[in-house]
């Protein structure tokens, strides 16, 4: 591909190719020099996909395994995940498959009734977005997650991540047309940054860039999963002496509402806030947070 065509394929004609910390950014929100954002993964697969691959020569090919682990997630994991953030009075955001509203409503209200922002995360966690075939295919399948979303917790929904998080070209496009504040599609930025598409913004708040999944603790054991996390941690925090900094850690509510999983993060919490000038904020706070300040921004470089 020649020049021009990366600009088209990257999206870089929306997304800065540069994101740069802004001048006026010197402390988030409450004067905070630290920002944790807590992400909790409420997903449903109406086909499990396998933890482990089917016996050899099966004839019966659904996996009650794979099946079960998703249930355990939503009949008890996000409960526990909702209780571990009530002790620390932090708030999250819950970002929710549209199925989940359709076949466990009672935990969507719940994540509204504790105070948690709620995000859309497509319809089906079994079709990721370039499975797609056309855009409208793509948008039917977000708009119908998130009217089963805002049925079931009775308040908009103005967040989104792809499931993967693996955007497809028509992805902004349609969350801009929707009316999404913030997307969560993209680990590739310190900071937020805002996102231009034909005169439509939207604040990309950035995935775990920095940090972490679950999924990439799970494999070292509870105690070297929380010395990874605090070790992360403590070289963001090192650097935000130097600026504000971020730090994201994403929790699948089938993984960390396993108890030694919901354990660990109840301690990374605990660490966290004995550290001075730390905060945690859900999405949507540090969405408008960028948008307010580069609006006013934008307002004195025009006087």
């Amino acid at each position: 591909m020649t020049f021009p065509d990366f600009v088209e394929a990257y999206q870089w004609n929306y997304r800065p190719q540069h994101p740069r910390r802004p001048d006026w950014f010197k402390e988030w929100p409450g004067g905070a020099r630290m920002a944790v954002m807590l992400i909790l993964l409420h997903e449903w697969e109406s086909v499990p996909a396998p933890g482990r691959p089917m016996p050899s020569g099966a004839h019966h090919t659904f996996d009650y395994l794979a099946l079960g682990a998703r249930e355990y997630g939503a009949r008890f994991g996000i409960w526990r995940l909702l209780d571990v953030l009530d002790r620390h009075a932090v708030k999250a955001t819950v970002i929710a498959s549209g199925l989940v509203a359709e076949l466990f409503p009672e935990s969507v209200r719940e994540v509204r009734a504790r105070g948690h922002e709620l995000a859309t995360h497509g319809w089906d966690q079994s079709m990721h977005p370039p499975v797609f075939k056309t855009k409208d295919e793509e948008r039917n399948s977000i708009v119908k997650s998130i009217t089963a979303l805002e049925q079931a917790s009775k308040e908009r929904i103005v967040g989104y991540m792809s499931q993967g998080p693996r955007p497809t070209p028509n992805t902004l496009e349609i969350c801009t047309e929707l009316g999404f504040v913030w997307t969560a599609d993209y680990s590739d930025s310190d900071v937020p940054y805002v996102i231009d598409v034909n005169g439509k913004k939207i604040v990309s708040v950035g995935y775990v860039m920095p940090n972490y999944t679950d999924n990439t603790l799970v494999p070292l054991g509870l105690a070297a999963g929380l010395k990874q996390l605090k070790d992360a941690f403590d070289a963001s925090y090192e650097e935000s002496l130097k600026h504000p900094m971020k730090f994201c850690y994403a929790c699948h509510v089938h993984i960390s509402g396993r108890p030694g999983m919901s354990k660990l993060l109840d301690q990374f919490i605990d660490y966290a806030h004995g550290h001075e000038g730390v905060r945690f904020y859900p999405c949507i706070d540090i969405a408008n947070f960028w948008l307010e300040r580069e609006k006013l921004q934008g307002n004195h470089e025009g006087c």
